[in-house]
């Protein structure tokens, strides 16, 4: 687990029961994906982030890279993620 940056676009976002999962690839382990808690996406949701509206965006996050099937970054706050367009 590293500390890192990373960039990418949207291409699905994943709602579970505990965790949500932003895809930056349709398909499973071609590319990273962005981990939130399900308390950190609930505020995100009630500033007005939503599963449809971030598809194709430009994402940039800080977190610890992890993961055993693919790249999961762990991201914990709010201020580790940033919307660029």
């Amino acid at each position: 687990g590293r500390y890192i940056v990373l960039e990418g676009r949207i291409a699905s976002v994943g709602e579970r029961a505990q965790r949500t999962y932003l895809n930056f690839s349709r398909r499973p382990a071609e590319a990273a994906a962005i981990v939130l808690p399900r308390r950190l996406w609930r505020e995100l949701k009630a500033a007005g982030w939503t599963a449809a509206g971030l598809g194709g965006k430009r994402l940039r996050a800080y977190g610890v890279l992890g993961g055993r099937n693919g790249l999961l970054l762990e991201v914990s706050s709010r201020a580790a993620l940033e919307l660029i367009d």
